[in-house]
């Protein structure tokens, strides 16, 4: 637990001081209201002793003013710390979707790390595991310096109740200890049952995934998995609760048992000892505030520790490595690419996806690499955008291997399109351009999607679906990959990248684009991956991969000639079925 707690503390003092300055002056004045709380019937008491009406009015009107005082304090305080923490909270949120964007993109292909992902999120959105944490750290501090605080009191007049209250206390740790280990497991026995959920319900709310269930009549294979889930649920929880009452009401038995023994034994004193009511009464005000003070440390540690175990996912994804080999060179522009007896497989797998692969592109060739489904076509992109490293051999770019550039410049040179590409919920204008450098309309005519754009009602400035506004517009596939490659087109790179963008569109419009997009990189060094060819009659050579290895690399030209060839078999069975 501890292994956990401070470098957690740690993270989040360095990640923003002011919640703990908040927490320890709200810990010292909560603290003081109860210590104060313990004297103030006693401070009545005796000036009702003292027989002295004037002197009494003004020790009254006095404590009454503290109360008033510590009482607003107090809240102050809670108010201050409330907006403190839930500043805190958004930033423990950042630091996740940093360390996310951070790690490296292999490992976002890892089940282990995905399932570690998820995990640290859920613990965090789901569970409320920081705001619980630090809730009850906050009362768990205020408290325990309460209990120092009136254990001074209690020790003034006695010895042997404290001793009651500590055997009791410890009691109670034992209870609230057994309850935490039910709670933590019942935690960690639901989180698979959630990721079920979150899937089931993700296929109601996502409109390819309704489509699907609508066409297929899935929807009472998928309302049964929900009625499971709801019969399984519910039985966990009752069974829950069940413990946590039991557990609960142990721990109060105890509490007033103890109270009895207490109160028993200041009266016995009292009345033996001849003590003042007043006294009397700060020792019972006391031994009660302690009790109570001791439950709620109790009650805390419980919550501390059960989400100290709810956080331990988010903390091990947070110590994930995630420096990646960063070289000082900057690089101003691509001139060569150059893979040098290259072999890579994935992690974790044993399949070796490209093999002792060579072959070196120049300043603004055209270059179309085809091949098979799985032949490696897109794993030579991952792995010259530096979100893969080789098993074995060299990547050099300008003939300096490509590690050794610093990854922030060397990014900047490269434009690519993926086959998978996302656009976000932001304006079409933002997607393509968020610096607002280029000229946005010039690029989406080239693309041939202006005219669309420019028939809708807030027209570059519209929101892509309607996630977050309703004035937002649902695109075609077709659509959405042209706004993609203008993405691509509007960043001012070296080498643009097309890896199979365009599946969404119709031949004659692909080929539109790859001219448009040829016409538009002339100066510049091209990379073209497509299933459907027509990017290779005016690319410079064409790469051909088969089973991860280069089989040829030449011109459109000289591979035709070449009558058993993959490549042309490729082309000519594809060109007979577009043929009129």
């Amino acid at each position: 637990m501890i292994k956990i707690f401070i470098p957690f503390i740690k993270l989040s003092f360095k990640e923003y001081k002011p919640y703990f300055i908040a927490l320890i002056c709200n810990a010292l004045i909560v603290s003081a209201q109860t210590i104060f709380a313990a004297y103030t019937l006693s401070f009545i008491l005796s000036c009702i002793e003292s027989k002295d009406i004037h002197a009494s009015f003004i020790y009254v009107t006095i404590i009454v003013g503290i109360e008033l005082l510590l009482f607003f304090l107090v809240l102050l305080s809670k108010n201050i710390l409330a907006k403190r923490q839930a500043i805190m909270e958004e930033k423990i949120d950042q630091m996740l979707t940093r360390k996310i964007l951070e790690i490296p993109f292999s490992y976002l292909e890892d089940p282990k790390y995905l399932e570690l992902k998820k995990n640290a999120s859920f613990s965090i959105n789901n569970m409320g595991a920081i705001y619980s944490l630090f809730t009850s750290f906050t009362t768990l501090f205020s408290n325990l310096i309460s209990l120092i605080g009136l254990l001074v009191i209690i020790l003034s007049f006695d010895y042997i109740i404290p001793i009651i209250l500590f055997v009791g206390a410890i009691l109670t740790i034992l209870v609230v200890m057994l309850s935490m280990k039910s709670q933590i497991k019942f935690y960690k026995d639901l989180l698979p049952i959630n990721y079920k959920y979150g899937y089931y319900l993700d296929s109601v709310i996502t409109p390819t995934k309704v489509k699907e269930l609508k066409f297929y009549s899935l929807y009472d294979l998928l309302y049964t998995n929900f009625s499971n889930y709801g019969t399984n649920v519910s039985k966990r929880f009752g069974k829950y609760y069940t413990k946590v009452s039991l557990f609960y009401s142990a721990s109060v038995i105890l509490r007033y048992i103890q109270l009895a023994f207490v109160y028993a034994l200041v009266g016995i004193k009292t009345i033996t000892e001849k003590l003042p009511i007043s006294k009397f009464s700060l020792l019972a005000q006391a031994a009660l505030s302690f009790t109570t003070t001791v439950q709620s440390i109790v009650e805390s540690l419980g919550n501390f520790f059960r989400n100290i175990e709810y956080i331990k996912p988010f903390m091990e994804f947070m110590a994930i490595h995630t420096e990646i080999k960063n070289g000082s060179n900057k690089l101003d522009k691509i001139l060569t690419i150059e893979f040098k007896n290259v072999t890579f497989k994935y992690p974790n797998t044993d399949k070796i996806i490209l093999d002792n692969v060579s072959f070196k592109f120049h300043e603004s060739e055209k270059i179309s690499i085809v091949g098979l489904n799985g032949a490696g076509k897109t794993t030579i992109v991952k792995l010259l955008c530096r979100l893969y490293s080789p098993n074995e051999g060299t990547i050099l770019i300008n003939d300096i291997p490509i590690e050794e550039y610093e990854k922030d410049s060397y990014i900047k040179q490269i434009s690519a399109v993926f086959q998978d590409y996302k656009l976000f919920a932001y304006s079409i204008k933002d997607n393509i351009d968020p610096t607002s450098s280029v000229d946005v309309e010039k690029i989406c005519a080239d693309v041939g999607i202006s005219e669309k754009i420019e028939k809708l009602p807030h027209q570059y400035d519209s929101l892509i679906g309607k996630y977050y506004d309703d004035s937002g517009v649902e695109l075609s596939g077709g659509q959405l990959q042209k706004i993609a490659i203008a993405r691509g087109l509007a960043k001012d790179s070296s080498l643009l990248i097309l890896d199979e963008p365009t599946s969404a569109l119709d031949p004659l419009a692909e080929a539109e684009i790859y001219e448009n997009f040829n016409q538009l990189s002339k100066d510049k060094m091209a990379i073209y991956i497509s299933h459907r060819m027509s990017s290779s009659i005016f690319c410079d050579r064409i790469l051909v991969i088969d089973g991860g290895i280069v089989s040829d690399f030449d011109t459109h030209q000289n591979l035709m000639l070449k009558k058993n060839s993959l490549y042309y078999k490729l082309f000519t069975t594809q060109a007979k079925n577009y043929k009129l």
